[in-house]
C-alpha cells in the first residue's frame, strides 16, 4: 500500500492525519533530514507523498546544513540557530527537491508570520498550507490537499513508451504537462526533431485529458496543401472534382478528445483561419458546405519551427498564434540535454529494442540456444546495460555490457535526430549483435575477457565499439560533406554542368518521408539558383524547358509555397 511519510518534530501531526485519514498508510515522522533519508532510502518506491513541517525544535547537530562553522561565525550563533530551527523545512526540502526531483512535498506551517509562498514555488514544492491550531479546520484543508494530490499523481514507473527520467527539469516538464493536460486550453509541444513530441501528445498528454474521445494525430507536413482542409474539417459530395462521397474530417472523428497537429507551420494561412473559428467558438465547416458543425476538441500542436518568428515574417496569424496558448508552450530537450540521463535512457531504449518483433525472437533463441530462461507469451527478459561484468548471473537478465570504448561512442555522438535516430541505431546494434551470436554455434566471447575478472558467460552480451562505429559512419559522412559543400559554396557549378548544394539530411519516420525532405531541400535551392525560373529549373532537371509546371506540381505536393519563395528571394516583394 502506497504511504505518506510525515516530517516532522513532534507527534502532532502523524495523530492528526492517522485520525482524520485513515484510508492511508503514515509513516513517521521523521525527526529531522538524516531520519527522512533513512526511510526513503528504504522505502522510497512505496512512498507518494511528504508532509513536510517548517519549524524543527531540534539539536544542532541534527539541523541542516551539516557543516554550519561558516553560518555561525557571521553573527549572533543563538540567533543563527534559531532562524536555521524556524526554516529547516525549507532546507529539508531543497536536499529532497536534489535527490527526489519527482516526488511532491506538501510544506506546512502553524507560523503565520513565515512568507511560505514565494519559497514553495522556488524549490518546487507540490503544495503549502498554514495550519491554525484547530483540528478540524487543519486536517480537512491537508485532507483536500493530500487528496488532489494522489488523484493525479503520475507514478514514474507508468512511463510507457516516453522516457521521463530523475532530473529536475524532467519532473518539473512532467507535472507541468499533467497539468496542462487536463485543462481545456490548447498546447504548444516545441523541440528539435526526434524529441518526442508526438509521443507526449498521444501517450501522455491525451490521457491525462480525462477525455472518452479518441486521439487523432495529423502531420501538416506530410499532406498536399489542396487537400489539407478536406483532411482536416472534412468535405461534402460534389465540393471538388473526385470529390464523389461526403466524409468526416479528422476533425469529426476527434470529436470528445483530442486533435495532435504536427508541424503546424506547414498549415496555410487560409486553413489557420479556420482553425482559429474551431479555437474560439468550437466551430468549423467542412469544404463545400455551408452549415457549420460543433465540435469539443483539445487541441495540441506541435513544431521545430519559431511560430514567433513566422509571425512576424507575415506566415503565420498573430491571433491564432495567441489563442494557442503560447505562454503556455512546453520545450522538449534534445539528448543532447539529457546528458545527465544518458546512462538510463540507454538502458530504457535498449531493453525496449530487444523486447518484441525481430529482436525479441533473437534474444528467445539466444536464451534458448545458451540455456537461459526463455520468456514465454507476455513474458519478457529484463535487460541492464553495464560498464562491468556482473558479479553474478541472474536468472531472467540479459546483462547487454559496454566496452569502455562503446560507451563513449554512444555518448560522445551528437545525435542530430535525436531519440528517433538514438532508438534506431540501438535497434541496430542489437539485431547485427544478436545475429552474429546466434549464428555462431559453439559460446565463443574472446571480448569479454578485456574486462577485469570476466569469464565466458551466456547471460552476458558485450556490445562491440567497432560495430557502433559501422553504424554511426553514415551520419559521420553525411555531416562531413555537408561541412564541406557549405564551405565550397552553394549554386556552383562543376565540369558536367551539376549544381553544388547543400542539404541537411535528418532521420524520419520513413525513407520516404527522408527522401521527400531532400528532395524539398534541393528543389528550393534550384529555385533560387535559377531565380525563380521555374522553366529553367525543368530545363535543368528535365532537360525540357516546357515542363516548368511539372515541376510546380512537383514543388506543391512537397508543400513547398511559391508564394513564400518568391517573398524571400532578393527584390521578390510581398
Amino acid at each position: 500500500m502506497p504511504s505518506i511519510l510525515i516530517i516532522d518534530d513532534e507527534d502532532k501531526y502523524l495523530e492528526l492525519c492517522k485520525r482524520f485519514m485513515p484510508e492511508h498508510d503514515f509513516v513517521g515522522p521523521a525527526r529531522s533530514y538524516a531520519d527522512a533519508a533513512k526511510i526513503l532510502a528504504r522505502s522510497r518506491r512505496s512512498i507518494e507523498l511528504v508532509l513536510l513541517d517548517v519549524h524543527f525544535d531540534i539539536p544542532t547537530e541534527a539541523l541542516l546544513p551539516e557543516d554550519k562553522g561558516a553560518l555561525l561565525a557571521k553573527g549572533n550563533p543563538e540567533r543563527t540557530l534559531e532562524r536555521l530551527r524556524r526554516s529547516q523545512g525549507l532546507r529539508i526540502l531543497d536536499r529532497l527537491r536534489k535527490r527526489y526531483p519527482d516526488l511532491p512535498v506538501i510544506v506546512m506551517t502553524a507560523l503565520d508570520d513565515l512568507p511560505l509562498e514565494a519559497d514553495a514555488e522556488r524549490l518546487h514544492a507540490e503544495d503549502y498550507t498554514y495550519l491554525l491550531d484547530d483540528e478540524y479546520l487543519d486536517a480537512r484543508a491537508l485532507k483536500v490537499q493530500v487528496e488532489g494530490i494522489l488523484a493525479r499523481a503520475v507514478r514514474t514507473e507508468d512511463d510507457g513508451p516516453f522516457y521521463w527520467g530523475t532530473a529536475a527539469a524532467m519532473s518539473g516538464l512532467r507535472r507541468r504537462l499533467t497539468i496542462l493536460a487536463r485543462g481545456q486550453l490548447p498546447i504548444i509541444i516545441q523541440g528539435e526533431t526526434g524529441t518526442g513530441k508526438s509521443l507526449v501528445a498521444r501517450e501522455f498528454i491525451h490521457p491525462n485529458s480525462g477525455r472518452a474521445g479518441s486521439f487523432m494525430a495529423v502531420d501538416l507536413s506530410t499532406i498536399p496543401s489542396e487537400l489539407m482542409g478536406a483532411h482536416l474539417f472534412g468535405v461534402v459530395k460534389g465540393a471538388y472534382t473526385g470529390a464523389n462521397t461526403s466524409r468526416e474530417g479528422v476533425l469529426a472523428k476527434a470529436h470528445g478528445g483530442t486533435l495532435f497537429l504536427d508541424e503546424i507551420g506547414n498549415l496555410s494561412l487560409e486553413l489557420q483561419k479556420s482553425l482559429l473559428l474551431v479555437l474560439q467558438e468550437g466551430r468549423y465547416r467542412p469544404v463545400g458546405s455551408v452549415e457549420e458543425r460543433v465540435t469539443d476538441v483539445k487541441v495540441v500542436v506541435a513544431t521545430n519551427e519559431n511560430l514567433a518568428q513566422m509571425v512576424r515574417e507575415g506566415r503565420f496569424r498573430e491571433d491564432l498564434y495567441m489563442r494557442l496558448n503560447p505562454a503556455t508552450a512546453v520545450t522538449l530537450p534534445s539528448l543532447r540535454q539529457r546528458r545527465d540521463d544518458f546512462q538510463h535512457l540507454l538502458e530504457f531504449f535498449l531493453s525496449r529494442v530487444c523486447q518484441g518483433g525481430y529482436n525479441g525472437d533473437l534474444m528467445r533463441q539466444y536464451a534458448e540456444q545458451r540455456g537461459l530462461w526463455v520468456p514465454g507469451e507476455g513474458e519478457e527478459l529484463e535487460i541492464s546495460v553495464s560498464r562491468k561484468v556482473p558479479s553474478k548471473p541472474s536468472p531472467r537478465r540479459i546483462h547487454m555490457l559496454l566496452h569502455p570504448n562503446s560507451y563513449k561512442l554512444l555518448q560522445d555522438f551528437a545525435w542530430p535526430g535525436n531519440f528517433r535516430q538514438f532508438e534506431m541505431v540501438l535497434s541496430n546494434l542489437v539485431t547485427f549483435t544478436l545475429v552474429e551470436l546466434v549464428d555462431r554455434v559453439e559460446l565463443v566471447e574472446p571480448e569479454l575477457d578485456r574486462f577485469e575478472g570476466a569469464a565466458a558467460r551466456a547471460d552476458v552480451i558485450v556490445i562491440q565499439p567497432r560495430t557502433i562505429r559501422d553504424l554511426l559512419r553514415p551520419f559521420t559522412e553525411l555531416a562531413l560533406v555537408g561541412a564541406s559543400e557549405a564551405s565550397a559554396g552553394e549554386g556552383t557549378r562543376d565540369e558536367q554542368g551539376a549544381v553544388g548544394m547543400r542539404v541537411r539530411v535528418q532521420p524520419g519516420d520513413s525513407l520516404n518521408a527522408v527522401s521527400c525532405e531532400v528532395e524539398r531541400q534541393y528543389l528550393e535551392s534550384l529555385y533560387h539558383h535559377f531565380r525563380g525560373d521555374l522553366s529553367e529549373v525543368a530545363g535543368f532537371l528535365l532537360a525540357d524547358g516546357d515542363a516548368g509546371r511539372k515541376v510546380q506540381l512537383r514543388m506543391n505536393q512537397l508543400g513547398i509555397k511559391l508564394r513564400e519563395l518568391k517573398r524571400a528571394r532578393p527584390g521578390g516583394g510581398g
